[in-house]
């Protein structure tokens, strides 16, 4: 089987950002609500880019691994390559939401420029976008996963016929 350690690799960077995306919205997101508006603002400045550095790779390399995925699969007609597809979509849309919302509100945050009446209204916005990205990022896991398995599944099948030899 071709590129099962991009496969692996994939799927094991997924469900690294899907937990990392759970960890974030069930236990951070609860405190930075106990945090006073000058608080989150001053955790962010501290810890935010640390954050950022950690998520952001997981984020990055699963979205290039599953593109490189998708193209060996489609190439090879596997059946996956669908899944693959979806994949795809679910992580440029993690990838739009990055760019469109979480980076510019992260670094007023972290620079402390918005205005601290904003602050509760804002972080309330920040956590249904995090929901949305971690529903995403928690599919684009399991359709991996599923994708892998099409893939295992097919190989087993084909190498079973008789006059196929393990």
């Amino acid at each position: 089987m071709k590129n099962t350690l991009v496969y692996i690799s994939t799927i094991a960077l997924l469900g690294l950002f899907a937990g990392g995306s759970i960890t974030i919205l069930f236990i951070i997101v609860p405190f930075w609500h106990s945090l006073a508006p000058n608080e989150l603002m001053l955790w962010f400045n501290h810890y935010g880019a640390r954050v950022g550095i950690t998520m952001l790779p997981m984020q990055i390399i699963p979205l290039i691994l599953s593109i490189y995925a998708y193209i060996s699969a489609r190439k090879r007609k596997e059946d996956g390559k669908g899944l693959w597809f979806w994949v795809n979509v679910s992580n440029i849309v993690i990838l739009i939401m990055l760019l469109a919302y979480f980076l510019p509100i992260n670094f007023q945050f972290v620079n402390q420029t918005m205005n601290p009446n904003e602050v509760p209204s804002e972080l309330i916005r920040w956590e249904i976008i995090h929901i949305a990205r971690t529903i995403l990022t928690v599919l684009s896991a399991v359709l991996a996963i599923i994708a892998y398995f099409k893939l295992i599944r097919n190989f087993i099948y084909i190498n079973m016929k008789p006059g196929h030899t393990l």
